[in-house]
């Protein structure tokens, strides 16, 4: 039990005082609220995503025997499912970065912790992965179309 860290002398107490215009201070905030902002708009591209994808090709298998144009629908979530994977991979490696000052910054403060900012890292590889599977699907369905109609 000695790699645990003396988490009590670790803690800020009511005596430490941080300078209100102290630059690394603002830029743990500024870097914590882009996290927070990165985690959100995530999760939005992500639900609006499935949720339109899912209802074009509910409209497109009920649809697809009755119009051969139809297929061309599927190009749209292709393409964007791939610029998304690609998005979500840099994105991914961008996140290395902002631990690095995150820690950066709570060194030099002193502070006990930081935000875990790793959950955005797997959040943006998982889903880049899944993105691609998706593109995968769609470009298979749009191939096989041609053949099937």
């Amino acid at each position: 039990m000695t790699d645990i860290p003396d988490l009590e002398n670790s803690w800020a107490k009511k005596s430490d005082n941080l300078e209100e215009d102290n630059l690394l201070w603002k830029q743990y905030n500024v870097y914590t609220d882009l996290f927070k902002f990165y985690v959100n708009t995530t999760w939005q591209v992500i639900t609006w995503f499935y949720a339109i994808t899912g209802a074009i090709l509910v409209y497109y298998f009920d649809h697809a025997p009755k119009n051969s144009y139809l297929r061309y629908a599927l190009v749209l979530p292709a393409v964007l499912s791939f610029g998304f994977s690609r998005i979500f991979t840099v994105g991914a490696r961008q996140n290395k970065d902002l631990a690095n000052w995150l820690d950066y910054i709570r060194s030099q403060l002193n502070l006990p912790g930081r935000p875990h900012v790793e959950i955005l890292y797997l959040f943006l590889e998982q889903s880049s992965k899944l993105f691609l599977v998706v593109t995968i699907g769609l470009v298979v369905v749009f191939v096989l179309s041609f053949f099937s109609l």
